[in-house]
């Protein structure tokens, strides 16, 4: 199945009291593909580094020591869940809020943030919705609003020392859809200031 960007979408995975996009993991894979020289990541079934084989990441320990210095300390992997429906609804409300930081140096994954939206405009979710993105009624009733999300998100990237003038990060998408039209468009519609680190992207499809 695919969301308005095209890219496959979004079913659960378990990490301890954790929940975060099973599909960020491919993500932040195709990321590295396309971030990284050619060749320096392998096929997915060599011999790997512990670490980033418990990831899924496919580059032996020499590999990860020869590609070049990345522009970026970080890259934020982040791909939303919205409402929708056939014909599409209007305004569309984001349901599902993910993002994994992955090293720039190390590829390895440091950490994730994930929330479900309780979408306001429209509060029941479409037999659609819930088809194409996986996300039932009860993942999103009595969950925080966008602006309380928006407002951990900032939290967590002080966290993580993303919000360090000397740390560079950015956000890596698949497509323009996520941060040039689902979240300024919502913040908009709710009268939402948009954070400076939401309005520039890795588009992974460019």
């Amino acid at each position: 199945v695919s969301d308005a960007s095209g890219c496959s979408m979004i079913a659960l995975l378990h990490t301890g009291a954790a929940k975060f996009s099973q599909n960020l993991l491919p993500r932040a894979r195709q990321a590295v593909c396309c971030l990284l020289p050619a060749g320096v990541l392998k096929g997915y079934s060599s011999i790997v580094s512990r670490k980033l084989a418990s990831h899924g990441f496919g580059a032996s320990m020499a590999a990860m020591s020869s590609f070049p210095p990345q522009r970026y300390h970080y890259f934020l992997v982040l791909d939303f869940e919205a409402t929708c429906d056939k014909p599409q609804i209007h305004p569309q409300e984001i349901i599902e809020f993910p993002i994994l930081k992955l090293n720039g140096r190390t590829m390895e994954i440091e950490s994730t943030f994930h929330m479900y939206v309780q979408p306001v405009v429209h509060p029941q979710l479409t037999p659609f919705c819930t088809e194409l993105t996986g996300i039932i009624q009860g993942m999103v009733d009595g969950q925080p609003s966008l602006q309380q999300v928006l407002e951990r998100v900032d939290e967590w990237m002080a966290k993580e020392g993303l919000l360090d003038p000397s740390v560079k990060s950015i956000f890596v998408t698949c497509g323009d859809w996520d941060l040039k039209v689902m979240l300024p468009g919502q913040c908009q519609y709710l009268g939402l200031p948009v954070a400076d680190y939401f309005k520039q992207w890795i588009n992974l499809k460019k």
